[in-house]
């Protein structure tokens, strides 16, 4: 056999939940091959797992309680996607596949609820078409290429997401000797965003200490939450456990200085990266924070920090045209085509069939952060200002099982219009500090 391959029919193997998962597997081979049949699969779901130490105690023999180490193993899957389907049977009892190329289109349906693609060091969430050509008295052909899909998250039905946010924060500088109060506001113009926009943080700056201000930076992080049971039942409440990871995915830093008794202002962007939108299921979730720092001359206890959060989506808010101006042409984001009918026949060889079969996926909870629900509609995305691209994950490549290397795709926006920042900070007297906004 000379080549055994899948192609997806969607640009960059990128799908929406509710859609049709359609591609073909082709083999090439210069002679016939010996073979019963043709099995394509498809598979999708989250899985999570990982081992931690716990302390146990036993009784020895002569009545002693002694304590051990022993390392326990966590893990949870939910089935979101699985189907399968006979492309091809020997029909003549010879076994043999035809010699030549022989192509074997597929269709699969997709649930509507389905979570992103996503990789974390606990967990992942992967879809994968899996073929399979029995060989009598060989190892059977495998092969394994998996798709990204990416959920319908529309920013503008998520109602917080477009609320301003600014919070404050102050302190007197230095360890014994204090030099004096520093104090920082910070304004965002908006909690949501997508990949690819600009995100502009503006710093208002009140330095009446004996210290100048010499840095701000700020560090956008992913929080995962990881959830798992040591039993076969993730609903037994005493069995399940987490863990979290945090991942630095973007920074940002200005050098600048803001002498001693005087007031200065600084906007720091930051452009949002293609990672995973926001997304919760029931053994994964993932959000997004944002922290800023103000950094003094100051040895110690010169450092301000505020945190926000935020929520990353796949379908951007739309800006309001100015009074007067005419709206900008809507683009739709490119899709893959439409499946074929069911039932498919296979080309190449006599009259192979693919039928998908009913997807299996579990009451899981589809509610993204704001209460928005993900892929609540079947088809192609609604309008966006601007088309995205599909960039890698900058989350690494994974290799699976009978799988070529394989990194998520996420739609990212690189023409989005820059979010204009809050107003300029207005020398003179100093604004009220607003009440420190927790969250």
């Amino acid at each position: 056999m000379d080549d055994l391959r899948i192609e997806y029919d969607a640009p960059n193997s990128v799908y929406f939940p509710g859609q049709p998962v359609t591609g073909k597997v082709v083999i090439q081979n210069r002679e016939w091959i010996k073979a019963r049949f043709l099995k394509i699969c498809i598979h999708g779901g989250a899985h999570t797992s990982w081992s931690e130490s716990e302390r146990r105690y036993r009784t020895d023999a002569r009545g002693n309680r002694e304590s051990y180490t022993e390392s326990v193993h966590y893990t949870a899957t939910v089935n979101y996607l699985t189907g399968e389907s006979i492309a091809w049977k020997s029909a003549d009892g010879q076994d043999r596949l035809p010699a030549g190329t022989n192509v074997f289109p597929f269709a699969f349906g997709m649930p509507v609820n389905c979570p992103p693609s996503y990789e974390g060091c606990h967990g992942h969430i992967r879809y994968s078409v899996h073929v399979e050509l029995d060989r009598p008295w060989k190892f059977n052909k495998k092969s394994r290429k998996c798709f990204s899909v990416v959920p319908m998250y529309d920013l503008n039905i998520t109602p917080t997401a477009i609320n301003p946010m600014v919070n404050s924060t102050s302190k007197n500088t230095g360890f014994i000797l204090k030099k004096g109060l520093v104090s920082m506001t910070v304004s965002l113009p908006k909690r949501g965003y997508v990949a690819g926009e600009i995100l502009p943080i503006t710093i208002n700056i009140e330095n009446n200490s004996k210290s100048p201000v010499v840095a701000v930076r700020s560090k956008m992080t992913q929080l995962s939450h990881f959830h798992a049971s040591h039993g076969s039942a993730m609903n037994v409440t005493h069995h399940t456990h987490h863990k979290n990871d945090e991942k630095c995915v973007a920074e940002s830093r200005r050098n600048f200085d803001v002498a001693p008794h005087s007031r200065g202002q600084v906007v720091l962007s930051m452009k949002i990266p293609a990672i995973v939108p926001s997304f919760t299921c029931p053994i994964i979730d993932v959000d997004y924070c944002i922290s800023v720092k103000l950094d003094t001359a100051s040895t110690f206890g010169g450092t301000l920090k505020v945190e926000f959060p935020l929520i990353i989506g796949t379908i951007p808010i739309r800006q309001l045209a100015p009074t007067g101006a005419a709206a900008p042409p809507a683009v739709m984001p490119t899709v893959s085509p439409t499946a074929p009918p069911y039932p498919v026949i296979g080309g190449g060889v006599s009259g192979a069939s693919v039928y998908p079969t009913a997807p299996s996926a579990p009451p899981a909870s589809p509610i993204g952060p704001g209460g928005v629900g993900f892929g609540a509609a079947i088809g192609p995305p609604p309008m966006a200002s601007a088309p995205p691209t599909y960039e890698e994950s900058m989350q690494g490549v994974t290799k699976v099982e009978d799988s070529e290397p394989f990194a998520p795709r996420y739609p990212v926006y690189n023409n989005l219009q820059e979010t204009s920042p809050l107003p300029p900070y207005t020398p003179g007297a100093a604004p009220p500090l607003p009440s420190k906004t927790g969250f």
